[in-house]
């Protein structure tokens, strides 16, 4: 072989092997990122299915301070906890770059906004009130708007969480 083949075949390899390596590349990270996406999927519905459960309970328990609003009866204990609402998964689906995949922008404004509400100073404004309400210190009339507020708030949620769950099992 001559210099020029040597250097033709040498140039060649290396720039097939570079050629190669890239689309290596892209093929593993294209695998990787749908497997990822797949899997976090998989664990939203699941949180999802237990975060309408969640505030199912909730949408009971408003109803049951709605009740002894109703009646009066300032001994009765309600105790609203946000906290517990499940979020981690939602939290970083909104993170990823393949949230508009399925989603609409609509559809991440819903979660931001039940993001937004089951956070512990939504916690502390309902029973604060609920405890100011005890204490005769709000109406009952203005506690049966907020508590019927909220109740709506949460029935909304559950619809929103269904219908945005609808979408990534469907697509």
């Amino acid at each position: 072989m001559t210099f020029w083949q040597y250097l033709l075949a040498t140039f060649g390899g290396v720039g097939l092997g570079f050629v190669f390596s890239i689309l290596l590349f892209y093929l593993t990270n294209k695998w990787g990122r749908n497997a990822r996406k797949k899997t976090l999927e998989r664990n939203l519905i699941k949180e999802f299915t237990f975060d309408e459960r969640y505030l199912q309970e909730l949408v009971r328990k408003f109803d049951a301070a709605l009740q002894d609003i109703t009646v009066e009866d300032r001994n009765a204990f309600h105790y609203f906890n946000y906290r517990s609402y499940q979020q981690l998964f939602t939290t970083i689906y909104l993170s990823q770059d393949f949230i508009y995949d399925k989603l609409t922008p609509n559809d991440v404004y819903k979660l931001r906004l039940i993001l937004d509400r089951m956070t512990f100073p939504g916690e502390q404004f309902i029973n604060n009130l609920m405890q100011k309400w005890n204490q005769n210190a709000v109406s009952s009339q203005d506690a049966l708007k907020f508590v019927r507020l909220e109740r709506d708030s949460m029935s909304s949620f559950i619809k929103d969480i269904q219908q945005i769950r609808g979408k990534i099992i469907g697509k």
